[in-house]
């Protein structure tokens, strides 16, 4: 049984590492505006207090599943978009995210 669930999570993060390659900046630019620009700022300096300043990297060195996490649950005062963003959606905005810097 084990043995099966390690399985599934590798194929799991091999299938999201996929995703992560494929993500669509275009598309993460537009989820961006719509769900993160008002607290992050439209280019990522940090309009809210504890937001990270993507311009200034911060938080950017973590890797793209780290991140999604946070996404997906929230974090300090960011809502969790677990039910609004796809995984793929997320993957799209942080692919994003790293073009601020």
């Amino acid at each position: 049984m084990k043995n099966w669930i390690l399985v599934l999570l590798i194929g799991q993060s091999a299938l999201l590492s996929g995703v992560a390659q494929a993500a669509n900046v275009a598309r993460g630019q537009q989820l961006y505006n719509m769900h993160c620009a008002a607290c992050h700022g439209p280019r990522g300096e940090g309009v809210m207090p504890e937001a990270p300043k993507f311009r200034m990297g911060e938080r950017l060195d973590q890797p793209d599943m780290v991140l999604m996490q946070s996404v997906r649950t929230g974090k300090k005062a960011m809502p969790p978009f677990f039910g609004v963003l796809q995984d793929a959606q997320i993957l799209d905005v942080l692919a994003y995210v790293r073009t601020l810097r």
